[in-house]
């Protein structure tokens, strides 16, 4: 792991090196992979003679449109053609999927008859057995996704993948420099290089090897740093490319704007100047906008569709083609203009086609977010940076900027390119500068370093003090902090290796003072329970510390997701303006301008509102995962895809919320069984994505989704038995589908366990209580997977039994039956007992055991008139039982209709006395009655007979 000093060769003239290599060296087989592709260019050339004859590794620092990809190919089709027989694996990382996805159908297509067979490994597609990853030659994927992977390269199937890995690919290696990203690369790449020597071996020549590592990037003036960071022991060659050796040339302008009231703002008023920058600059040519949000892109190509700007546009009917083409109605609009938008957070149908015509040209304007620059290849005469503010309102790193405006220029018709920059007056002398020179790119680790440390630690590549610092300084973090130590805010004063040390051991402190490591003689570290925990589940230094200081052991439902929504990981889903109208509709109703409270069956809100109107992170988080649970529509695809991400990472933190409290549960001074149960249930909500007592649970079975089951639901099939008592027929009517679909759900159903679970008070064990757990359904089908928790808790708030990941083969066919030692059992009123799916609603069961008598409690129907008191909130007021929702009538209905309403929902006033059903013949005036105004805030006067 330690690093040691290559031997580094500098090629810094393109010129001299042009003679060293043309494409009419390739061999055969390898030329015939490149059709299109007539003579290498000038990177291409120099660059080409050390891919093909030597084994080096590299790193090519060139700009955007000079041909880095065909670099990377050559290295491939030449390990391919030096392996022979033999086996290799090669793997390719970027920093998007969409890159990777772009990659992956061209690679696949060329490849394959070459023997290089691909395979896509980057979230898209979920490979559940990594024994497909053996059979194929090629991997792409993310930093992130790689990263999960590689964290088990001990694990036999692990290795066996990884030991055959001969190249590895890095595509945008400025990432490095990215604040959320860079330290996760950074891991990724320094944990290949530990896997590299530890795998290492001698091949059947006798000749040692290593892996091979290729880097390339737009924006690395440091390539040096990078080549000694990545040597250990391989000899790595740097090679840097000015714009001269573009094969488009860009001219670049920044152009300064006063600064108004906040960045929101100047990037609105910036829409303004867009038109005649466009007409100015783009020659009618296409244009790519890059834009600081989502709303942002939407709103600015909108007002292009709808200005005078002058732009070229396809004859005939291609854009309407394309707009009736297309899901999205705002795009369809802009389309039929000659102006379109990208993001995230479009349908990827929408997103491929906009592409397509974008490339083609029957588009004249795309407005696109900033991460564009980094994924799909959509080259554009003119790029225009549109503020250099991000979302979140900070400043685009230098880098970024340079990523962005690389963009302009079209190799394919050998035509340059524009970038106009557009930015504030007191930023606009940086960024001139910046676009004439290029800032050495830094690492991030130093921001992510408990988390990074934690994990080599868990995953036993960190595993004694000595080893802290062999690992430290395999990272390009160490490289870095030597050059630049001001920048890692490190003393210049003092040896940089011995503030690195006292870093490192400042971390390992706070570590273990949170008991995520223990500190064992010999300078050993092994890894916690809670440490294993929190790298297995990717949790953040600071969730970690959240959970640990401000969990009670006694959270409700509602008040368990509180806290997990106040994550340090939901930290990025910022509430945006334009989505505050459609986050206060799911949540309904604030208190203070209704009369109900609960649950959503007539408000269609969600299950636990939030107080206040929405306009935080957290609150949004905490709407969205309900609307989610809640099968409530999203009127908003991108808080759709948003929302789909969040409950992945919510069942992350609830997974660990589980695993925290099973192994510190005698650590809750009042007991956690409470907390135990809440966490479990919102890890099956979080896994199903329904409420655990939810009337959709039909969601859950092939063919039926959201609208299906709602169907279903509204004709009274809420459970899993009220659809094997349903006759067939009846199901499809209700679904309008064909026989024997109904035959098909049923049979289906009919195969779902059913549980029981009870506890007894007996005399034939010590401890004098048991659980009992049986499968009562006889007709099972045991190709369904059930996995399941079974946990059982006294009436003090201690945990008496708790089981994970139980499944149905470990239950015997007559039962299950566990003691259960019950502390003071005179002190204890009941005991509860709890079985919750994991992958399943519905299929949970529960009992509890009276010890004593069991207390009579008298529910009294409240009425929703006392909800309108500012010191009852709707979560507390839905605790004790659940509340009918009723709709007040107005004074102007007729006296009748509101007698009626009254009487249907049995409201009766402060003495609590039901509404009479006044004779069918007698008939009152109105005259005859009194109006008793009550507090009912908007709400009107209610009339009431003289009798009440």
């Amino acid at each position: 792991m330690a690093e040691t000093e290559c031997p580094v060769e500098e090629i810094r003239d393109a010129q001299l090196a042009r003679k060293s290599f043309t494409i009419n060296d390739l061999e055969p087989n390898i030329r015939a992979a490149f059709p299109k592709l007539q003579a290498f260019n000038a990177v291409q050339q120099a660059v080409a003679k050390t891919v093909l004859q030597t084994d080096d590794s590299i790193v090519v620092n060139a700009p955007t449109g000079s041909g880095k990809t065909v670099i990377l190919e050559l290295a491939m089709l030449k390990l391919a053609t030096q392996a022979g027989d033999a086996p290799f694996r090669i793997v390719y990382i970027a920093p998007t999927r969409s890159l990777c996805a772009e990659k992956f159908q061209d690679w696949k297509e060329r490849f394959t008859p070459r023997g290089i067979t691909c395979i896509q490994f980057d979230g898209d597609n979920l490979v559940e057995d990594v024994s497909k990853l053996s059979n194929h030659r090629l991997i792409l994927s993310t930093p992130e996704k790689w990263e999960m992977f590689t964290r088990h390269w001990h694990d036999q199937s692990v290795t066996s993948v990884l030991r055959p890995i001969r190249l590895f690919l890095i595509d945008e290696i400025q990432v490095l420099n990215d604040s959320d990203r860079g330290a996760n690369l950074e891991l990724v790449l320094s944990r290949m290089k530990y896997i590299d020597a530890r795998l290492r071996r001698e091949d059947s020549s006798g000749e040692p090897w290593s892996m091979r590592f290729i880097a390339v990037s737009a924006c690395i003036p440091n390539v040096d740093d990078i080549a000694r960071w990545l040597s250990g022991g391989r000899n790595v060659v740097p090679y840097t490319f000015d714009e001269t050796n573009r094969t488009t040339r860009i001219e670049r302008h920044v152009l300064g704007f006063p600064f108004v009231s906040n960045p929101y703002k100047f990037e609105l008023n910036l829409n303004y100047k867009l038109p005649a920058i466009i007409e100015q600059y783009s020659t009618n040519k296409p244009t790519l906008v890059f834009c600081t949000s989502r709303k942002s892109v939407e709103s600015t190509a909108r007002y292009l569709a709808r200005s005078a700007m002058k732009r070229i546009v396809p004859a005939g009917p291609v854009l309407h083609e394309l707009a009736d083409n297309l899901a999205n109605r705002n795009l369809q609009e802009c389309v039929t203009k000659g102006v379109a938008y990208h993001h995230a957070g479009l349908l990827h149908n929408d997103r491929n086609q906009i592409e397509r015509h974008f490339r083609a040209g029957h588009l004249a304007v795309l407005c696109c977010t900033s991460t564009l620059c980094m994924g799909v290849n959509l080259p554009a005469y003119l790029v225009i940076v549109k503020s250099t503010f991000n979302h979140a309102g900070k400043d685009y790193t230098d880098n970024y900027v340079l990523q962005m405006i690389g963009r302009a220029g079209r190799a394919e018709f050998s035509e340059d390119g524009v970038a106009v920059i557009l930015t504030t007056d007191a930023n606009a002398s940086r960024y001139k500068k910046i676009v004439t020179e290029t800032v050495p790119i830094e690492s991030q680790l130093h921001h992510k370093l408990p988390e990074l440390l934690n994990s080599e630690i868990a995953h036993g590549i960190i595993y004694n003090q000595p080893a802290v610092m062999e690992w430290i300084k395999s990272t390009f973090f160490y490289v870095r902090a030597q050059t630049n130590p001001t920048h890692y805010q490190l003393t210049e004063g003092r040896l940089v290796e011995e503030e690195i040390e006292k870093l490192c051991n400042d971390t390992i402190e706070s570590l273990e003072a949170y008991e995520l490591i223990v500190k064992q003689r010999s300078n050993a570290i092994v890894p916690s329970v809670c440490g294993r925990l929190m790298a297995r589940n990717q949790l953040s230094f600071q969730t970690m510390k959240l959970l640990q200081q401000d969990m009670k052991g006694r959270e409700s439902l509602d008040e368990m997701l509180m806290l997990i929504t106040r994550a340090h990981e939901f930290d990025d889903f910022k509430c945006r303006q334009g989505e505050k109208k459609i986050l206060n509709t799911l949540n309904g109703p604030t208190i203070s301008a209704s009369f109900y409270d609960g649950g959503d069956d007539l408000s269609g809100g969600i299950r636990f509102r939030w107080p206040r109107r929405i306009s935080t992170t957290g609150a949004k988080v905490y709407c969205l995962v309900q609307a989610v649970f809640g099968n409530l529509t999203i009127n908003d695809h991108g808080m759709h895809q948003e929302a789909a991400k969040i409950v992945t990472l919510g069942g992350r933190i609830a997974r660990f919320i589980v695993g925290l409290l099973a192994a510190n549960r005698d650590q809750f001074a009042d007991g956690c069984f409470r907390a135990l149960v809440s966490v479990t249930t919102l890890l099956q909500c979080f896994q199903t994505k329904l409420w655990e007592d939810s009337s959709f649970l039909t969601k859950q079975l092939g063919q039926i989704g959201p609208r299906l089951a709602r169907y279903l639901a509204e004709r009274g099939k809420v459970t899993f038995q009220a659809v094997r008592n349903s006759d067939p027929r009846e199901i499809e009517c209700i679904l309008k589908k064909q026989p024997p679909f109904g035959n098909d759900i049923i049979s289906y159903v009919s195969g779902l366990p059913e549980f029981k679970i009870e506890l007894k008070k007996t005399v034939e064990h010590p401890a004098g209580f048991t659980c009992t757990l049986v499968q009562t359904n006889m007709d099972y089908d045991p190709e369904i997977s059930v996995n399941f928790s079974v946990l059982v808790g006294d009436s003090s708030n201690r945990v008496l039994l708790h089981l994970e990941n139980c499944t149905i083969e470990s239950i015997p066919v007559m039962g299950c039956t566990w003691p259960l030692t019950v502390k003071e059992p005179t002190t204890i009123e009941s005991l509860s007992a709890r079985l919750i799916c994991h992958e399943w609603c519905g299929l949970d069961c529960s009992h509890t055991l009276w010890l004593g008598e069991r207390p009579i409690t008298v529910k009294h129907r409240q009425t929703a008139i006392t909800n309108f008191f500012p010191n009852t909130s709707a979560n507390e007021s839905s605790s004790g039982g659940r509340v009918e929702k009723i709709a007040l009538p107005t004074a102007l209905d007729p006296v009748d209709d509101i007698l009626e309403c009254f009487k249907r929902h049995r409201v009766f006033m402060a003495d609590r006395l039901t509404l009479p059903d006044p004779p069918e013949t007698q008939t009152q005036p109105l005259t005859n009655r009194k109006c008793k105004n009550f507090d009912l805030g908007s709400a009107a006067d209610v009339f009431c007979s003289d009798d009440e």
